[in-house]
């Protein structure tokens, strides 16, 4: 954890490709224009030397695993700079139940990414919560 300048989180950001709208759910309080930061929160912005490091210690298996590979199928496809990886990671590593909890974070997360990343594609939230739902079916029947 840091506290620091907000202009240096903001140029952070530019160096490493990400917009500081990506980065905010790293940021834990703001005293003006003093921020402290969770450097260890998946948001926060990696260089690709850690995005690597930080994809190999992905699980192979999970909800988070198996909805990314059903959106793969769609065509779409996480880009280094979005926290989908990180995202897929936290969801596989809380597991089937907690997703199923937190189905609404999770559809929140894929519309602000749709949102983020202007898809062409128009957003249901029935539908993206009936891929959730079949993501952890399909973590499910992979673990037993």
């Amino acid at each position: 954890m840091i506290t620091t300048h907000k202009s240096n989180l903001i140029a952070r950001c530019q160096q490493r490709g990400y917009t500081l709208a990506e980065v905010m759910p790293c940021v834990l309080s703001k005293d003006g224009d003093e921020w402290t930061i969770d450097v260890d929160h998946p948001a926060y912005p990696r260089t690709a030397r850690e995005m690597d490091r930080t994809r190999s210690e992905v699980p192979t298996f999970g909800p988070g695993t198996e909805l990314k590979k059903l959106l793969a199928k769609v065509g779409i496809k996480s880009s280094p700079t979005c926290s989908c990886n990180a995202r897929a990671k936290t969801m596989d590593e809380k597991g089937c139940d907690w997703c199923s909890e937190n189905l609404a974070t999770i559809v929140g997360w894929l519309k602000e990414e749709h949102t983020r990343q202007k898809i062409m594609l128009p957003f249901s939230e029935t539908a993206v919560s009936l891929l959730v739902r079949y993501a952890i079916r399909r973590a499910r029947a992979i673990t037993k």
